[in-house]
């Protein structure tokens, strides 16, 4: 309601995913990238993806990004990478300072 207020339309463009899906979209991901750990920058296995627990949301367009990264924490709803300005997880309590971002995801090799 307060995006809307402000004229900012919210569109989720992806939410929890199958375990399925977050591996195609990793294989992809290795694929365009060339290696497993310059893909997890991007995209994560699924044993290690918030999206595969129903935890993060992907979210557009350009505005609503600006929007959700300056009033997200007030409904603990944080930007969680520098590198990903689309990716929004709860990882704080409502009004409550969100954590310093991370650079980019960081997933152990297999």
């Amino acid at each position: 309601m307060a995006a809307k207020a402000d004229g900012v339309t919210i569109r989720i463009t992806s939410g929890r995913r199958s375990v399925a899906k977050q591996q195609r979209l990793f294989d992809a991901a290795v694929k365009k990238y060339g290696s497993y750990q310059a893909a997890t920058r991007w995209v994560l296995p699924p044993k290690y993806s918030d999206h595969v627990h129903g935890k993060a949301v992907d979210i557009g367009p350009a505005a609503a990004m600006t929007w959700l990264n300056k009033n997200g924490w007030r409904y603990g709803v944080c930007r969680r990478y520098d590198n990903e300005p689309w990716h929004f997880e709860a990882l704080s309590a409502p009004g409550k300072k969100c954590p310093p971002r991370e650079p980019y995801a960081v997933a152990k090799a297999d």
